[in-house]
C-alpha cells in the first residue's frame, strides 16, 4: 500500500495516511463545495417559483447562504465534538445528514420547508468539513500537510466546476432536479468506514513545543497571517501560535464577505443583463472554482518562505481586478476573463491562510481551532449578502461588484505596504 511522505515541519503522525485515505478525504472535502454551488444556477427559477411568498426577495437568497450561517454557528461545536468523540464518527454522521437534508429540495412544498432542509445541510457541512480538515492536519505534517491542503483546495475548486455545470443542466429541466445531487454523497460512506483511520487521542496540558509549527516572528498583520510556516521563526509559546491563528481567521472571514457577493449576484446578473438560461449560467459560475483549483495547486510553489506575504498581498489585487472586470463588463467576453482572474486570485489567498491555522494549531486543540476557522469562513459567507444588499439595492449588481473589486484592490495595496514595513522592521532589528 503506497503512502504519502510526511514533511519535516514536525514529528511524524502516529497514523500513516495511505493513498486511498487521501483520496477519500479529498472526495469528502467536495461536499462543502456542493452545498452552495448546486443551488446557484437554480436560484432565478426558485425565485420565480416562490415569487408570491411574502419577503421572497430576502428569503430566496437564503437558500444559498443559510447553510453558511448554520455552519458558522455550529462549526466550533462540531470541532469540540471531533475532539471529544473522534474524527471519523463525526464525518460519518455528517455524510449521512448531508444526503438527507440536501435532498429535501426534491420534495419541499414550500419555501419554509426548503429553508429547513438548508439548515440541516449546514449542520452536515459543519460536521464533515471540520472532521476532514482535522484529519488532514492529524495525518500529515510539515510540507506534506501543506501539499495536502493545497490538493484539498484544488479538488474543491475543480469539483465546484463539475457540480455547477451539472446542476445548471439539471436546473434547465426543473429546479428541483438540482437537489438530486446531494444524496450522491452517501456513496462515500463505505469508503470512509473502510479506509479512513481514527487518529489516537492527544491528552490535555500546556502547549508543547512540538505542537507548534514554526510561525512568523514579526508583528506585521500580513506576515502573521500569511508567512510560510516552515521557513519563518517560531512563535513563542501559546501567544505566538494563537496570534497566527487569530489574524488568519479574521482575514479569511473578511475575504469571504467580499468574495461571496459574486456567487449570490452572478446568476441574476447573467440572466437579467445577458439573457442566459440555467445551463449557460452554470457554465459561467463554474469558471471561478476551476481557476481556484489551478491556482491552489501552484500556490505552494509561488509562496514559499518569506515570499508568501507578498504573493498573498498581490493575490488580493488580482482578485479585485477580476471583480472590476465583471462590474464594468458590457458583454460576456469581458465577464468570463473576470471570473477566471477573480477565481485564480482567491486560489492563492485561501490555502495559505487555512494552512497557517492548520500549522499553528496544537494537536490537542486542533479540532476546536479548525472549527473556529470554519465558523469564520461561513459567517463571512452569510454576512456577505447582508453587507452588500444595500449597495445592490441602491446602485445595482454591477456597481456593487465594482465596489467589491475596489475593496479588494485596497486590501492588496494595504497588505503590500504592511509587508514592506515588516521588511524594514526586520532589517532594523537585524542591524540593531
Amino acid at each position: 500500500m503506497s503512502r504519502f511522505r510526511h514533511g519535516r515541519g514536525g514529528p511524524p503522525p502516529a497514523v500513516a495516511a495511505s493513498t486511498a485515505t487521501a483520496v477519500v478525504l479529498l472526495a469528502a472535502s467536495t461536499l462543502t463545495v456542493m452545498a452552495p454551488t448546486i443551488v446557484a444556477p437554480a436560484l432565478p427559477s426558485i425565485a420565480r417559483e416562490f415569487a408570491s411568498v411574502p419577503g421572497a426577495d430576502l428569503l430566496v437568497p437564503l437558500v444559498l447562504t443559510l447553510p453558511a450561517l448554520v455552519i458558522a454557528v455550529t462549526a466550533s461545536a462540531a470541532g469540540a465534538l471531533v475532539d471529544r468523540i473522534g474524527r471519523r464518527p463525526v464525518l460519518v454522521a455528517g455524510v449521512v445528514l448531508y444526503g438527507a437534508a440536501g435532498g429535501t429540495g426534491l420534495i419541499a412544498g414550500s419555501l419554509t420547508g426548503l429553508l429547513a432542509g438548508r439548515v440541516g445541510l449546514g449542520l452536515a457541512v459543519a460536521a464533515a468539513l471540520t472532521s476532514v480538515t482535522t484529519l488532514i492536519a492529524d495525518l500529515y505534517s510539515g510540507r506534506a500537510r501543506s501539499r495536502m491542503l493545497a490538493r484539498q483546495a484544488a479538488v474543491m475548486g475543480a469539483s465546484g466546476t463539475v457540480f455547477t455545470i451539472t446542476s445548471g443542466l439539471l436546473a434547465g429541466v426543473g429546479w428541483r432536479w438540482s437537489f438530486a445531487l446531494y444524496p450522491v454523497a452517501w456513496l462515500l460512506l463505505p469508503a470512509v468506514l473502510r479506509v479512513v483511520p481514527e487518529p489516537p487521542r492527544v491528552g490535555t496540558g500546556t502547549l508543547r513545543r512540538a505542537d507548534v509549527v514554526p510561525g512568523p516572528g514579526t508583528v506585521s498583520p500580513v506576515s502573521v497571517s500569511v508567512a510560510a510556516a516552515d521557513a519563518a521563526p517560531a512563535p513563542t509559546g501559546d501567544r505566538g501560535a494563537l496570534g497566527v491563528i487569530t489574524v488568519s481567521i479574521a482575514l479569511l472571514a473578511l475575504v469571504q464577505v467580499v468574495f461571496y457577493l459574486l456567487p449570490v449576484q452572478l446568476p441574476f446578473l447573467l440572466e437579467e443583463t445577458f439573457g442566459l438560461g440555467p445551463a449557460a449560467t452554470g457554465a459561467f459560475i463554474a469558471i471561478p472554482p476551476l481557476a481556484y483549483a489551478g491556482a491552489s495547486l501552484i500556490s505552494g510553489r509561488l509562496s514559499s518562505g518569506r515570499r508568501r506575504a507578498s504573493v498573498v498581498a498581490v493575490a488580493f489585487g488580482v482578485t479585485g481586478t477580476g471583480y472590476l472586470a465583471i462590474g464594468l463588463a458590457g458583454n460576456l467576453g469581458v465577464v468570463a476573463p473576470g471570473l477566471l482572474i477573480g477565481g485564480a486570485g482567491l486560489g492563492l489567498i485561501v490555502p495559505n491562510l487555512v494552512g497557517w491555522v492548520a500549522h499553528a494549531a496544537p494537536a490537542r486543540l486542533r479540532g476546536r481551532l479548525i472549527g473556529m476557522m470554519t465558523s469564520a469562513l461561513f459567517l463571512g459567507q452569510f454576512a456577505s449578502p447582508l453587507v452588500w444588499s444595500p449597495v445592490v439595492g441602491a446602485a445595482g449588481r454591477q456597481p456593487a461588484l465594482t465596489a467589491a473589486g475596489l475593496t479588494l484592490l485596497g486590501l492588496g495595496i494595504s497588505a503590500l505596504l504592511l509587508d514592506a514595513l515588516r521588511r524594514v522592521w526586520e532589517r532594523a532589528a537585524g542591524s540593531g
